[in-house]
């Protein structure tokens, strides 16, 4: 057999007991802060029917897809995201309690090409407040993203926050506000590029992108500042995050020694549900790179506290008459939730 077979398959990856110690107390941590702030567990399968994960997605989202026909001749797919899959819980169970809070941590899949920091399986946390109005969900879900960070013991972490409200001030397109998202990798130059192609001079595109730069807080921002209480959380009017779907507030959570590059992100998307389930809900969240937040962590040293195996004591046996006394003090320290 071809040695290739045994390598896992590009963009895939295999964690070694070391690695994945460390996604385990990664995880762990997850799960007590969300917890702590009320937001349940919930479970999905990977494979949905391939009209559930396109929903009312684009080309580009088709493009993503790991999807084929199985045995029973059904069009089905790999998931991309943790959002569509819960738009489909909150369709099928009318009953649910709103406002429903959910978290999920679960692998997802994208057929993009891997590159430095992108991988087409990679993990996911997500947390959710859905039926509520904008106010304190969206502040509970900022101030839960904050004390994570904390718990992981960062200390260059910050939340970025917006309106998408003030681009409508300038009229800006869909792909213009989608353009600027670029901004911090690329420069504005996406953007204003976008904007003389719709018909926008030169000089009118710098000036736009000028008043933007310069624009003041929302009164919707203004009221979710003053309820959250943490020094973390920072005004960008030129934030815009990439997806299509955020209808107003949207966040990203940055830590400024990785690049200040976004560890999470998300905000409100009031009307994705309605569009996808047929049941017209609110809702607010935020997603977590969980690689990214580990490659952070190893990049500072965060790791050095945790412990490197779940084994505390050697228990040996030099000689076969004692085989079984050092069993027995393997079960005592066993007993005692001493690993050995």
């Amino acid at each position: 057999m071809n040695k290739a077979q045994f390598l896992p398959l590009k963009g895939f990856r295999d964690f070694l007991p070391d690695q994945a110690r460390k996604r385990e107390f990664v995880i762990n941590t997850l799960k007590e802060v969300f917890s702590s702030y009320g937001f349940e567990p919930l479970e999905t399968p990977a494979l949905e029917y391939t009209s559930t994960l396109l929903g009312k997605s684009g080309e580009e989202t088709e493009k993503l897809i790991y999807k084929f026909m199985d045995r029973g001749e059904r069009e089905v797919g790999l998931r991309y995201d943790l959002t569509v899959p819960l738009t489909r819980i909150i369709a099928n169970n009318p009953l649910l309690p709103i406002p429903f809070k959910r978290y999920q941590i679960a692998p997802v899949w994208r057929a993009d090409k891997p590159q430095a920091g992108r991988y087409r399986e990679f993990w996911q946390a997500d947390i959710d407040t859905i039926g509520t109005k904008i106010g304190l969900s969206d502040a509970e879900i900022i101030e839960c993203a904050l004390e994570l960070m904390q718990k992981l013991s960062f200390k260059d972490y910050k939340m970025i926050i917006n309106d998408r409200e003030i681009f409508k001030d300038y009229g800006l397109s869909l792909k213009s506000v989608i353009e600027l998202d670029k901004k911090e990798k690329e420069g504005e130059k996406p953007f204003l590029k976008q904007l003389i192609a719709e018909g926008k001079t030169e000089k009118e595109a710098q000036e736009i992108f000028e008043k933007i730069t310069k624009a003041e807080k929302t009164k919707t921002l203004e009221e979710l500042f003053s309820l959250i209480k943490t020094d973390k959380v920072y005004f960008d009017p030129t934030l815009s995050r990439g997806l299509d779907y955020y209808t107003s507030i949207i966040f990203e959570l940055r830590i400024e020694k990785y690049g200040n590059l976004s560890v999470g992100g998300g905000g409100r998307y009031d009307n994705l549900i309605g569009q996808i389930s047929g049941r017209d809900l609110s809702a607010v969240g935020i997603s977590f790179g969980i690689d990214r937040l580990i490659e952070a962590m190893e990049q500072q040293d965060l790791f050095k506290n945790m412990k490197n195996t779940s084994s505390q004591v050697l228990v040996t046996v030099f000689s076969k008459e004692y085989l079984d006394n050092s069993l027995k003090i393997v079960s005592f320290l066993r007993e005692k939730g001493i690993g050995s």
